[in-house]
């Protein structure tokens, strides 16, 4: 069993954190920090404004005058100079340098329209107003830092329903970088943005059982959780404002920025079951640079394996007794080495033009193992392991961006030029294993090999225009412009010639051995590729209160692909305001999403043997490309792009004041769905593929159409009970359907073999092996010292998928998290316990459960570790 990683080093950093505490504290009355929040183009008050003191970590809320009020404890206070921010949705944030008591301090702000500051997903116009159109979850840093998760992906899922991050398990690379959705829909319908602009997707496509088989998506765990100031997710479909992609939804990731003191933050926690290790460690800070600002952070993190396997009950043919359970089945270890950059500065005296860069790097190691290889397994050579050995996939993932641009005013326009260049690989590397066809001999034969590299990259220039008119309407008509220019690159290198070569040598029975490193055979020579396409796009957006009741905006864009032509989307919505307190809204767009180019051109082959006469022949089985000689002769096409009808109406209802309640429909209809084909073999197609000297080929086609109807509830209510602190109550939940409608698209020549196109399980892995539902329960409490989090998951059922053999339901469950914190001066320290009660979904039926080895579906959308308990603290310096 691993033992608790960087033990020593987290222990000293603890103990040097607690020693930098001030020895004594002065007995002083708390200091008031009040003011109000007006805009600055007319002097009205901004309600819902966060007024910030960032070194201290406290914040507040202004109220419906716009005005505010802190209390900062007398020891943190007195005499300081610090930094007070206020930020309000569309208009530009304010700062301010205040001296901290002794007794009252006023600090009133005024705030403009912004052109540095990010683009809140959902609208283009400035004002809050516009984001009741459509529906967006907004999650702050307090809900960020107090969620009890680590990772980008798990943060999200605690705190949003309508998202789901499943556990799979030898799922070779998937193992490490683990697919994510929205609705229920695919990991590549959801469009990730970093600070408003486009995200680069992983060069993984994901080839097994897992959810989101035959997609890419993008690594939300290559950002760092302590680079993000919010998290916003955008529920409704977005194509026509920001291209492909967008058919589920948008997230958008806002970078921390400006500067603050240096902050480092420690987690350290593990299983109550005896694995799982994690140690995380964080370092930020904001530097002053003039009149701008660089904020950066460094993030380390080391999480080790967990198993839940059960016991291998087959004859294991060893010299030695095995130690069980010999499989892995649970997480991977991994660990994480990351760094981002959130950086701006004004390029004239009158701030009305700013530069501003962001981005980062990511290095993962993983380890996770396949199937394990019995001693008298004819893959094995007892020579070289006497007991079997387990295999294992060893990925080292690299990720790399950069984004620079300039945005300001130029003719009563605001403008923002940028271009961002991104590079992912995801590099296989193959450990404790052998390429049996080699022998047994130990020199030449090896245990280890480099099986190849995926790489994706891809570079956007945009230039984005907007400008506010006054044409006689009851409010301003906002038109945005833009274009947008995007090339993408997708390559495969060949691993060393060990890893796929046929030895020609004999198993240890003598007959012909498999070639290959065992678990993951490396590309071939013949599967290298480089390719690449390039696009230009090109969008306009109105938006405007028609009445004062009702604001109307409509936005329209035009794609054009080297690969596949062009496309043209809509999308218009409409937010009706009868009463202050009611807002009905409602949506209605097409989309679009242009097959990765990993679907057009990803191909793998391997060698499989079959008795021809009495002889072993060697044959291809793989994966092939649709323009391929192979997939062409099965009638495989040029893909088409993926187009959805979406629909949406919501209504929010503030009937008192803080309790905000709101509930939306939705139905998104897609055609033309990008699917994987199963493996295509057996006498029906030997005619076809015979030319080729194969025996199996699978490659990806439109073979689907869609439908997800579902409907996002929600709730919110705060309020300060006896004037002392913030209790902060939230609902939210999420219901997601999906229909495989119509009938399979099946090419004239493999009529009759449409379950083998698109068999049952693949039908249930769409249709039902997701969560028909999920719930989130929150309170959370905040006040001078303590606070705390308790939430309570609902998780709704689902199907196996997972190597089905019987079809199987999973029952929902419910899970809770609990964190309780205090604050000091200068520390903060808090423990908390993820999955408190220790819950695990229903174990797979024993026809699933390969012999009682896989004990858990390894979609379950909770994972199977069982409870994580963990302490996590924070040093300001």
């Amino acid at each position: 069993m691993r033992q608790w990683p960087h033990l020593t080093v987290f222990a000293l950093l603890l103990v040097v954190s607690l020693l930098s505490l001030p020895s004594a504290l002065l007995a002083q009355e708390d200091v008031v920090l009040s003011g109000q929040v007006l805009s600055a183009d007319d002097g009205l008050p901004l309600p819902g404004a966060t007024v910030t003191i960032p070194v201290l970590g406290l914040s507040a809320t202004t109220d419906d005058d716009g005005r505010y009020s802190l209390t900062i404890p007398a020891a943190q206070a007195v005499g300081q100079r610090t930094e007070v921010t206020v930020t309000f949705p569309g208009l530009q944030p304010g700062k301010a340098v205040v001296t901290l008591g002794p007794g009252a301090v006023s600090q009133d702000f005024a705030l403009g329209l912004s052109f540095h500051e990010t683009v809140t997903v959902g609208s283009r116009a400035a004002g809050a107003a516009a984001q009741d159109a459509v529906p967006v979850d907004l999650f702050t840093p307090e809900q960020i830092e107090q969620s009890g998760a680590s990772e980008t992906n798990q943060i999200i899922q605690a705190l949003a329903p309508s998202f789901n991050f499943p556990r799979p398990t030898i799922t070779d690379g998937t193992d490490s970088v683990r697919p994510a959705t929205l609705r229920a829909l695919g990991p590549d319908q959801m469009l990730v943005l970093i600070n408003g602009k486009r995200r680069h997707t992983s060069a993984l496509v994901h080839l097994n059982g897992s959810i989101g088989k035959g997609s890419t998506g993008v690594d939300l765990n290559a950002i760092p959780a302590s680079a993000i100031s919010r998290i916003e997710i955008l529920r409704d479909g977005a194509a026509a404002q920001y291209g492909s992609d967008a058919i589920a939804g948008v997230i958008n990731i806002v970078l921390k920025s400006g500067a603050s003191d240096s902050e480092i933050n420690l987690k350290g926690g593990a299983t109550t079951h005896s694995d799982g290790e994690l140690a995380d460690v964080s370092l930020e800070k904001g530097f002053a640079i003039g009149r701008g600002s660089l904020f950066a952070t460094l993030e380390y993190r080391d999480r080790a394996a967990t198993n839940r396997a059960g016991p291998d009950p087959r004859p294991q043919g060893s010299v030695n007794p095995v130690e069980q359970p010999n499989h892995h089945w649970g997480d991977a270890e991994t660990t994480d080495l990351m760094g981002f950059f959130n950086a701006e500065a004004p390029l004239n005296a009158a701030d009305s033009v700013w530069f501003y860069a962001f981005g980062g790097g990511a290095r993962r190691e993983g380890s996770h193992g396949g199937f394990y290889r019995r001693g008298l397994d004819d893959r094995n050579h007892p020579a070289i392991y006497p007991d079997g050995f387990l295999p294992l996939i060893e990925p080292v993932v690299t990720d790399l961006s950069l984004s620079t641009g300039v945005r300001g005013e130029l003719a009563k326009w605001f403008f923002d030029f940028s271009t961002q260049w991104a590079d992912n690989e995801f590099e296989f590397n193959v450990a404790n294993s052998l390429n049996a066809s080699l022998g047994p001999t130990i020199p030449p034969n090896q245990t280890e090999f480099y099986a190849g590299t995926l790489g994706a990259d891809q570079w956007v220039t945009n230039l984005d225009f907007s400008r506010a008119f006054d044409i006689g309407l009851a409010g301003p008509l906002n038109v945005a412009l833009g274009a947008e220019y995007r090339r993408e690159g997708y390559r495969i290198e060949a691993g060393e010639p060990a890893s796929y070569i046929d030895g020609g040598l004999p198993n240890q029975f003598g007959g012909r051995a498999a070639p290959g490193a065992q678990v993951f055979p490396g590309f071939r020579p013949d599967n290298e590729l480089d390719e690449s396409r390039g696009n230009v796009g090109l969008y306009v957006d109105l938006e405007g209160d028609i009445t004062k009741m009702l604001r109307v905006g409509l936005a329209g864009r035009f794609e054009d692909y080297d690969d596949f032509g062009s496309t043209s989307d809509y999308k218009l919505t409409l937010r009706f305001q009868p009463l202050d307190s009611l807002v009905l809204r409602g949506a209605a767009s097409t989309g679009f999403r242009a097959p990765s180019l990993a679907q057009s051109y990803f191909n793998s082959v391997a060698t499989n043997f079959l008795a021809v006469g009495g002889v072993l022949m060697p044959f291809e089985v793989g994966t092939f490309p649709v323009d391929s000689p192979v997939a062409r002769a099965l009638g495989a096409t040029t893909l088409k792009p993926e187009e959805s009808d979406h629909l949406s109406a919501g209504v929010v209802w503030t009937p008192i004041e803080n309790l905000e309640l709101s509930a939306d429909l939705y139905r998104i209809d897609i055609e033309d769905r990008v699917v994987l084909s199963g493996n295509f073999t057996g006498p029906q197609v030997q005619p076809l593929l015979a030319p080729f000297n194969v025996t199996g080929a699978r490659f990806f086609t439109n073979a689907i159409d869609t439908k997800t109807e579902g409907y996002d509830l929600s709730a919110s209510y705060s309020f300060r009970p006896g004037g002392h602190g913030t209790l902060r109550l939230a609902a939210a939940y999420n219901s997601s359907e999906n229909e495989i409608v119509g009938e399979v698209q099946t090419p004239p020549q493999l009529a009759g073999l449409e379950q083998v196109l698109f068999d049952a399980v693949e039908r249930r892995r769409i249709e039902c092996g997701q969560p028909e539902d999920n719930l989130r329960l929150t309170s959370d409490w905040s006040g001078d010292r303590l606070f705390g989090t308790l939430r309570l998951h609902r998780y709704g059922a689902y199907c196996q998928v997972d190597r089905q053999v019987v079809p199987q339901e999973f029952e929902a469950e419910w899970l809770t998290d609990l964190e309780v914190g205090w604050r000091f001066d200068l520390l903060q320290v808090a423990l908390g316990a993820q999955n408190l009660f220790d819950t695990f979904p229903d174990r797979n039926l024993p026809a699933n459960s390969n012999l009682g080895i896989f004990t858990y579906p390894s979609h379950s959308p909770f994972g199977f570790n069982g409870r994580f308990v963990y302490a996590r603290v924070k040093v300001r310096i």
